[in-house]
C-alpha cells in the first residue's frame, strides 16, 4: 500500500503519462491524414488528395465518437505544433507539459503574425508554464503575446474579427446559452445599453439587473414593443398530446433534439394564436409513421416528418440541424423515396457517400448503417419522439390545471386512444 508520499508521486506520473499518450494520439491523427493525402496526391488530383483527406477524417470521427470539426482542429493543432513549435512538441510528448496548457500555447501562438515571435514562445514556454494552473497559464500567454507584438495589434484584431460569430449550448431546463465572439468595443456598448435601459425600468418591476438585462436582450433582437411579440421564427418543437393538453407534464423537444421544452412553455405557446401546429402521426413507441413519394426528390412535408423523425443529419457524429441537409436516398434513385428510404444528411458526408467513400444502408426506418473504406461499421439509432402515458379517466375533466381547450381533433384522438386501450 502507497503512502501520502508515493499516492502523490504516482499521481504526477501518470498525468504525465497521459499528457504524453495524447500526444502520441495527435501524431497518429496526423500521420493517418497526411498518409490518406499522399495516396490522393498519388492519383495527380489535388481535389481526389481533398477527398481522401475529408474521406480520413469522417472515418477517424467514427472511430472516436467526435464530431469531424473536433478531428480537424486536433490534426490542424498537431500540424502546426510540429511544424513551429519543435520544443513544445517534445515536451508534450516527453509528458512534461498537459494537452490542456498546449492547446492554450497554441491558441497564443496562432495569435502572432510573425514566425520568429512564434520561435520565440517555443523557446521559453514550457519552461515558464511549468508551475502554473490553466488560468495563470492564459494570462501570462495573452501578456506575453501583447507585450512581443504590441506593433501588430491591428493585424491581429482584424484577423480575430474575421473569426466573429454566434453560438449557443443548451444548458437544460428549457434554457440555453447564447454566445458572440463580437469587438469589444461593441460589446462594452451593448452591455451598457442594456444596463442603462434596466435601471429605467418602473421602480416596481421586480427583476434583478440580470434578469431585466437578458429580457431586454431578447426583446431587442426580436423587435418586442410594449407587450408585443414581434419578429416569430418558424421553430419545430415535439410534444407529446397528453403533455400538449395538460394531461401530463412530459417536455417536448426541439426538433433537432439540442434542447429540451419544459410542458408548460410549450402550453403557453400553443396559446398564442400565431403558433403553427404540424400533426404527425406517431406510433405508440414514438416512432414516425413512414411518408412515401413518387417522385426523386423529397418533397416539404416528407423533410418535415425526416427533420422531426431524425432531428440532425444521420452521419453518426453530427450535429447539424436536419433543416441544414440534403434529404438522401439510402439506397440510390430510383428506389423509393420514402422515409424508410431516405434521411437527412449533411453535404459533406453525403458527397463521400456519393463519391464511394462511405457506404450506407437503412435495414429499418430511421436505423442508419454506415460502412468506411476500412470495413467499420457504425450503427445510428433513432432517437424515439417523447411520449407520455395517458391517464383516460382525466381526459377532458374540467379540474385539470393549466388544461389546454379540447378541440374536435383532440377528442376524437382521445376517444381512440381509448378503444385501442380496450382491445
Amino acid at each position: 500500500m502507497l503512502d501520502d508520499r508515493q499516492t502523490i508521486d504516482q499521481i504526477v506520473v501518470r498525468r504525465e503519462v497521459l499528457a504524453s499518450l495524447e500526444a502520441a494520439e495527435a501524431e497518429e491523427l496526423l500521420e493517418y491524414v497526411d498518409r490518406a493525402r499522399a495516396a490522393g496526391e498519388r492519383d495527380g488530383r489535388a481535389a481526389q488528395a481533398r477527398r481522401r483527406v475529408d474521406s480520413a477524417v469522417h472515418e477517424l470521427s467514427l472511430a472516436m465518437t467526435l464530431p469531424v470539426p473536433t478531428i480537424e482542429r486536433r490534426v490542424a493543432r498537431a500540424r502546426r505544433l510540429r511544424s513551429t513549435m519543435p520544443t513544445v512538441w517534445q515536451a508534450w510528448h516527453d509528458g512534461r507539459v498537459s494537452t490542456t496548457h498546449v492547446i492554450s500555447i497554441d491558441r497564443a501562438a496562432s495569435r502572432l503574425v510573425h514566425p520568429e515571435s512564434v520561435a520565440a514562445l517555443d523557446a521559453l514556454v514550457v519552461d515558464r508554464l511549468a508551475r502554473l494552473t490553466p488560468g495563470q497559464a492564459s494570462r501570462w500567454l495573452e501578456r506575453w503575446v501583447e507585450r512581443t507584438e504590441a506593433d501588430a495589434s491591428r493585424e491581429r484584431h482584424e484577423k480575430a474579427h474575421r473569426d466573429r460569430s454566434v453560438g449557443v449550448r443548451p444548458l437544460g431546463d428549457g434554457m440555453t446559452r447564447m454566445t458572440a465572439d463580437i469587438s469589444s468595443n461593441d460589446a462594452a456598448a451593448i452591455m451598457q445599453k442594456l444596463t442603462g435601459a434596466a435601471h429605467q425600468l418602473p421602480a416596481d418591476d421586480d427583476r434583478t439587473i440580470d434578469q431585466a438585462r437578458a429580457d431586454l436582450f431578447v426583446d431587442a433582437l426580436l423587435d418586442r414593443r410594449e407587450g408585443g411579440l414581434g419578429y416569430r421564427a418558424v421553430i419545430g418543437i415535439t410534444v407529446p398530446l397528453s403533455s400538449l393538453m395538460g394531461f401530463s407534464d412530459a417536455p417536448g423537444e426541439l426538433a433537432d433534439r439540442s434542447a429540451t421544452i419544459p410542458a408548460h412553455v410549450v402550453r403557453a405557446a400553443m396559446a398564442d394564436e400565431t403558433s403553427l401546429l404540424y400533426r404527425l402521426v406517431t406510433d405508440d413507441i414514438g416512432n414516425l409513421l413512414t411518408v412515401t413519394w413518387l417522385g426523386r426528390f423529397a418533397p416539404t412535408r416528407l423533410s418535415q416528418v425526416l427533420e422531426f423523425r431524425d432531428g440532425t443529419s444521420v452521419f453518426p457524429t453530427s450535429s447539424v440541424p436536419a433543416r441544414a441537409c440534403d434529404t438522401d436516398h439510402s439506397d440510390p434513385w430510383p428506389a423509393d423515396t420514402c422515409a424508410a428510404n431516405t434521411g437527412p444528411l449533411n453535404r459533406r458526408a453525403h458527397n463521400l457517400k456519393t463519391e464511394g467513400h462511405l457506404s450506407l444502408r437503412q435495414p429499418s426506418p430511421g436505423v442508419f448503417r454506415w460502412t468506411t473504406r476500412t470495413g467499420h461499421t457504425y450503427t445510428r439509432h433513432p432517437d424515439p419522439l417523447p411520449i407520455a402515458d395517458w391517464d383516460l379517466t382525466t381526459v377532458m375533466r374540467a379540474d385539470v390545471p393549466d388544461q389546454m381547450p379540447i378541440d374536435p381533433w383532440a377528442a376524437e384522438f382521445a376517444e381512440m386512444l381509448e378503444a385501442l386501450h380496450a382491445a
